[in-house]
């Protein structure tokens, strides 16, 4: 687990894509087609970290949502193929 000032952010790109950063080095911060497949990528992403998940609004950096993961913990479901 990160250090509880992770954070991990979904937003829109100039291009219409949305990504998903952290700022933890070697996280598999990618890129996505759709908003609810960044937020879902997020989401998994923020829970392993224990981090702070910020979501963007589209086109809209200043409109944001906040959901703090720190000390959270899910049990580990496998992919369904």
């Amino acid at each position: 687990m990160s250090s509880p000032n992770c954070c991990v952010r979904v937003f829109q790109t100039e291009a219409g894509q949305w990504s998903v950063r952290s700022d933890t080095p070697g996280t598999g911060d990618g890129d996505y087609p759709s908003q609810s497949d960044a937020i879902t990528a997020g989401v998994r992403m923020a829970m392993a970290e224990g981090a702070l998940l910020t979501i963007h609004a589209a086109n809209d950096a200043k409109t944001k949502s906040e959901i703090d993961f720190a000390g959270c913990s899910a049990p580990r479901v496998a992919s369904i193929a």
